[in-house]
């Protein structure tokens, strides 16, 4: 991915230096274009470190006998999706935190019992809210696009057994509170 990059960044100071008569007199637009291919090297190199970091996380979550589905290992995710079946069960259980990323408008239709209502737009700004123990997460919003993207969050915030409720609120059968 590295070297694809920095193809890229050099092809673009070729056709750049082609392209502009003088222009490899221009000490300023050398120097531009160094910079810029220095940042796009910079950036794919950070992304590669953070993937080799995420595949190091799932290679142990492995070793310590996690059971992963083909869909994370493929997806380089640790967090899983359950059903609505499932997710009940959790609840039911009185074993899950329950996190409800919706808006304030969408939890007046009602919530799950016991959720904790962020907005996942004031996620990173409200984590400390969120409990730090060993029990499992299950996150919703209407329908399983942004608690997913909150579990990629959380997951990149070293948060462990998160549940992604697929389907969302609007799948959901199970019991249902009110909004405080």
């Amino acid at each position: 991915m590295e070297y694809i990059a920095l193809g890229v960044a050099l092809a673009a100071l070729f056709l750049a230096l082609r392209k502009r008569p003088g222009a490899a007199a221009d000490p300023k637009l050398l120097e531009d274009l160094r910079q810029d291919s220095r940042r796009r090297v910079e950036n794919v190199a950070e992304e590669l470190r953070q993937e080799l970091a995420l595949q190091r996380r799932l290679i142990g979550e492995l070793a310590a006998g996690a059971t992963l589905t083909p869909e994370q290992v493929e997806e380089g995710r640790l967090w899983k999706d359950v059903s609505a079946v499932e997710g009940e069960a959790l609840l039911q259980s009185g074993r899950v935190h329950v996190l409800d990323v919706r808006t304030a408008r969408e939890t007046a239709e009602g919530i799950l019992p016991g959720a904790i209502l962020i907005p996942v737009d004031q996620l990173e700004a409200r984590l400390a809210e969120l409990p730090k123990d060993d029990r499992p997460t299950l996150v919703y919003c209407a329908a399983g696009g942004r608690s997913a993207a909150a579990c990629e969050f959380l997951e990149s915030q070293g948060r462990k057994q998160l549940l992604n409720l697929a389907g969302g609120f609007s799948g959901w059968r199970g019991p249902r509170a009110k909004a405080e």
